[in-house]
């Protein structure tokens, strides 16, 4: 069967894209060498050179215009085109539906319906106006969040209703990364639910060696894309500093990777207030990270189904998280696999973690409980449901 993959960048997460291009790579890998699809990229934009690297997929295409493209799919003949991001492509590919009777759409999404309408925190939004960084869309998110105050949230979901139903009404299935998802999507969307399909993303890594005493090692860890609207970095930095005074943890160090445009704001509130044992690693293969931390933090307003807590708990490091998205208990079963904090409760955040920071036993019991729950994220077992879908929709 052949799969053509659509993605806004060049899909490969060195050169960008990120979570969404690992993924798709990771995934069109598994579903040659398991199955036999044979697979192939579309992508908009690429940002530097195409990586030396094992070869994926069996042509790779940067898109030109919509002509070409329709002519592109014609010539591959039946296939099955799946969207891997909202975005500018994506619309244009469900524009050409109608002139590819051959192929079968899925499009796959990725994050959190309703993001749109989380505010950005004041503080942030000060610092992002007076150093100019992204400065129209930050007046627009205050705008938005004024708006809010004065309108109810009914109105806003309106305005996103053909964002959401766009996609829907023009694929043959519509994925979404947890059940719970399905829901918030229908809702936004006004649909039904007859074309939705849960299939979670697949962990990262092939294989992972951990030391046996790794629960010992006084190592907490994030890894994020460092942008306050979503990731809250500011607030986890809030929630260290009140750890950091506490002589107990003299010993402890959090080491957060990753970048982004607001690094010089974490930076400068590290510094301001004197903050101790944080390390800024930059961006970096997280691997070696994992491997050697014990407690993995999260504190996102929203997310679709985080690549990084999976990563975690495949390598035996126990994640704490804010219960504020539809997969999180998916992944996460509270107080096994990792704890699930009330959203914004940082009384309650800081208490778990110094629980798990206190309790080398619980740490040993719940690192291993991770890496054997982590078996259901496998790329074997992720793949075997989307091939299960492509044979639903074969053309």
């Amino acid at each position: 069967m052949k799969l053509v993959y659509v993605t806004d960048s060049y899909a490969h997460p060195l050169v960008g894209g990120g979570g969404i291009s690992r993924t798709t790579r990771i995934m069109a890998k598994a579903l040659h060498d398991l199955y036999g699809h044979a697979c192939y990229s579309v992508y908009a934009n690429l940002n530097g050179e195409k990586p030396q690297d094992e070869p994926v997929f069996q042509d790779e295409y940067q898109w030109q215009n919509s002509e070409v493209f329709c002519d592109y799919i014609r010539k591959l003949g039946k296939c099955i085109i799946i969207v891997q991001i909202p975005c500018l492509i994506a619309n244009l590919v469900y524009q050409c539906a109608g002139e590819l009777p051959n192929a079968k759409i899925i499009t796959a999404y990725h994050g959190a319906p309703g993001y749109e309408l989380v505010p950005l925190e004041r503080e942030v939004t000060r610092y992002h106006l007076q150093h100019k960084i992204d400065a129209k869309w930050t007046l627009k998110q205050r705008i938005l969040e004024l708006g809010m105050n004065l309108l109810p949230v009914s109105f806003f979901k309106n305005l996103l209703r053909k964002k959401y139903a766009f996609p829907y009404q023009y694929s043959d299935k519509l994925v979404v990364l947890a059940q719970g998802v399905i829901d918030q999507y229908a809702d936004y969307a006004h649909t039904t639910k007859d074309k939705y399909v849960a299939i979670p993303n697949a962990r990262s890594f092939e294989e992972v060696r951990l030391e046996k005493d790794k629960y010992l090692h006084p190592e907490i860890l994030v890894v994020a894309r460092l942008e306050d609207k979503q990731k809250h970095i500011l607030e986890l930095l809030q929630i260290w500093q009140t750890i950091q005074e506490d002589n107990r943890w003299q010993d402890w160090t959090l080491r957060i990777v990753g970048d982004g445009i607001d690094m010089p704001l974490y930076e400068n509130y590290v510094a301001q207030n004197a903050i101790a044992r944080v390390c800024f690693e930059g961006q970096k293969n997280p691997l070696t990270y994992y491997q050697n931390a014990s407690i993995f933090l999260m504190t996102s307003a929203f997310e679709g189904l985080p690549m990084t807590i999976l990563e975690a708990q495949q390598c035996g490091c126990i994640p704490i998280l804010y219960d504020s998205f539809a997969s999180a208990k998916d992944v996460v079963t509270h107080g096994e696999t990792g704890f699930l904090i009330p959203y914004r409760d940082q009384v309650c955040y800081i208490s778990t973690l110094q629980q798990l920071m206190s309790d080398a036993d619980l740490r040993k019991k719940m690192s291993e409980a991770c890496v054997k729950s982590s078996e259901r994220f496998s790329v074997e077992n992720v793949a075997t449901q989307w091939n299960e879908l492509f044979h639903q929709l074969e053309p």
